[in-house]
């Protein structure tokens, strides 16, 4: 099942040339998770590129990705009852979102590992 979100307030995220599910935008909501300090930091950069582009250490972004995942997959009912509430007014689903940022942190892995020193990644609405 795929989402339908507002383009303008919720943009697609482009890592590395590739464009991400719209749903990624709101993987911030995770900051509060236990997370190592970097990887927060990752979380809260991902999403907060709109209109600008953002860089990472492709390590960084491949290290990130991967614990995100795991914790994803460790705490997967945790995280779909925290999407329901947080993000649900915005027209989020919590089964969708959780499976759409799984999918969108396996294509991070690869794009960073194949990335060379450095991600580059932007959201833009459409005009």
């Amino acid at each position: 099942m795929t989402q339908t979100l507002d383009l303008e307030e919720f943009p697609q995220i482009c890592f590395e040339g590739e464009i991400l599910p719209q749903s990624v935008i709101g993987i911030s909501i995770l900051i509060n998770h236990d997370f190592t300090e970097r990887t927060g930091d990752w979380i809260w950069r991902l999403p907060h590129c709109k209109k600008i582009w953002k860089t990472g250490d492709s390590e960084w972004c491949l290290a990130a990705a991967r614990e995100i995942n795991d914790h994803l997959l460790e705490h997967r009912a945790e995280i779909i009852t925290d999407i329901q509430e947080r993000l649900g007014p915005h027209g989020f689903d919590g089964h969708t979102t959780i499976n759409e940022w799984l999918t969108a942190l396996a294509r991070i892995q690869i794009l960073a590992a194949s990335a060379g020193n450095v991600c580059r990644w932007t959201a833009d609405s459409p005009r």
